[in-house]
């Protein structure tokens, strides 16, 4: 199947986008930010116990502080991560 023009305008700016902008993880979010997770690594053990935790998908958490531990905002509770751990969460930032 062949795009025509305005298909192809259409997909170039989204595939640009996705090949140019770095995945932002719980880890690499700045403080103070509201986030959305969009996706938790399926295969790691590590990460069912954040589903346990309530990492869902299209959950909202705010990153309240960043060093060695990560401390996020998660329904009124205030959960440590380890960094490592906050690699496998990609997130999208929401508007204040």
């Amino acid at each position: 199947m062949i795009a025509t023009e305005s298909q192809s305008s259409q997909i170039l700016p989204t595939l640009l986008m996705t090949m140019i902008a770095p995945k932002l993880t719980l880890a690499t979010a700045k403080c103070g930010d509201r986030l959305r997770v969009l996706h938790i690594c399926p295969d790691c053990p590590h990460c069912l116990r954040l589903r346990e935790l309530g990492f869902q998908d299209r959950t909202v958490v705010k990153k309240v502080a960043d060093g060695t531990a990560i401390i996020c905002l998660l329904m009124g509770t205030r959960i440590a991560l380890g960094r490592e751990l906050c690699d496998h969460v990609k997130v999208e930032r929401l508007a204040a």
